[in-house]
């Protein structure tokens, strides 16, 4: 009977623990954020390939090896890889970007906004 409580307290501590588990690098390709992890780490599908990412609102909650970009004090940023030896460090077809973040970071190139009048 003793052995059937430290199973049950075992399988409860391992349900309510770890609830922000990475499973896959920042920046990794992904198809849903359950490959990433669980908690704040997600999948970025608007991104080529996918992107996991984690919710952020500064640079120490995200792994080693990314940086939290666009965090302010109303909204949470994203954890993205960073990239401190250029678009080399980054995958196929990002970018290397500086702005909104305390080190660079890759990431897809910007949309273009449209800017036309449609005529």
């Amino acid at each position: 009977m003793r052995a059937l409580a430290v199973v049950i307290a075992l399988a409860g501590a391992a349900c309510h623990g770890h609830v922000d588990e990475q499973r896959l690098a920042i920046g990794s390709p992904c198809n849903t954020s359950g490959q990433c992890g669980t908690g704040k780490f997600y999948c970025d599908t608007t991104h080529a390939n996918g992107y996991c990412k984690a919710s952020c609102d500064k640079d120490a909650d995200c792994p080693s090896g990314s940086v939290c970009v666009g965090a302010g004090m109303i909204l949470s940023g994203e954890c993205e890889k960073a990239c401190p030896d250029g678009v080399g460090d980054c995958r196929a077809g990002d970018l290397c970007l500086t702005g909104d973040a305390s080190a660079a970071f890759c990431d897809q190139p910007p949309m273009p906004d449209g800017g036309g009048d449609g005529g």
